[in-house]
Order: C-alpha cells, then structure tokens, then sequence
C-alpha cells in the first residue's frame, strides 16, 4: 500500500468489512456498529453514492453528526451484519424499480405515471423531462415530491411500457 493509500485510508476511515459487526434493536429502532469489538450505538449509514456505488456507506453517529468510519463494500460484511444495515437501508432509501409502466399522461402541467414496481402500484407526477435521466440502458426518474424511481434496463421493459416511456424521455 502506498503512503497515498495509507493516508486516505486512515483520514476518510476506511474499515475493512471483517473487522465489522452490525446489530439492530427492532424495538427501539437503533443501528449499532461495533469495530474490532469497540461499539458506536445509534448509528445512521448514509449513502453518498446510491446509484453509481451503492455498497459504499458511511456510518455516522446521529447525536454528533461526525463520521465513524467508511465501509466501501457492505456486500463483504457477515451475513447477519449485512441483514441487519440492509434493513434500516431499505427503510432509509426508498427506491423503487418500475417493472411495468401502464400509463404516462401529460396533463400540461405534470407527467402523471401509473406505473408497477417492485414494492407495488404506484402513481406519482413528475413535472419535466428534466427530470428523467439516462445513464446507459438505466433510467432514473425524479417525482415532484423528489421521490427517485429507477429502471434497471428500460431495454428488458415490454413494448407497451417503452411506448410510455418514450413520452417523458
């Protein structure tokens, strides 16, 4: 490792998965980390980077706000640590993955979506194609609450659903 690496590593607080452990209290709704045994209790991971590296997190303490450390691939953390962050994940960013567009009408002020997602039906309105964003064969799309919503790869979408999409891309 070079001095470069060395440094990044211990100014940004990169923590090897291994020396991690995760643990959530349902009952009270609290996250803890525990670092080669030393324990940092309501603890908030947050996603710098959701849809270009979402495996990397960064865990903060919710009463400092101060960083605790970095782990630049959740997938590498034990089974039970990685159940636990991906549930209080999954709660913090919602985002849905549109499966199936039923509909798109513009109504003059608002696209207005009907569409399936993963998580079930939904409706929602997205005010312009300036919010509709394509990074390769993935679209991601922004409602007027600010609610992200994504397509995995609008290529696999039925011919209906790329019929409707096409009025907002």
């Amino acid at each position: 490792m070079t001095s470069v690496e060395s440094y990044v590593r211990a100014f940004l607080k990169v923590v090897d998965p291994s020396r991690v452990k995760i643990s959530y209290d349902y009952s009270n709704d609290i996250l803890a980390i525990y670092i080669d045994g030393v324990a940092y209790r309501d603890v908030d991971p947050v996603k710098p980077f959701p849809l270009s590296n979402p495996n990397y997190v960064i865990f903060k303490s919710k009463s400092s706000g101060e960083d605790i450390c970095i782990i630049s691939d959740i997938r590498m953390l034990d089974k039970d640590s990685f159940k636990y962050l991906e549930y209080v994940i999954n709660k913090k960013y919602f985002i849905p993955i549109i499966m199936k567009i039923n509909e798109i009408i513009y109504t003059g002020e608002f696209f207005v979506c009907n569409v399936k997602t993963n998580k079930g039906d939904r409706f929602f309105n997205v005010r312009s194609r300036r919010n509709v964003f394509r990074l390769g064969n993935t679209v991601v799309i922004f409602d007027s609450d600010e609610n992200l919503y994504l397509i995995d790869n609008y290529e696999k979408l039925d011919k209906k659903s790329k019929e409707e999409l096409m009025k907002i891309i």
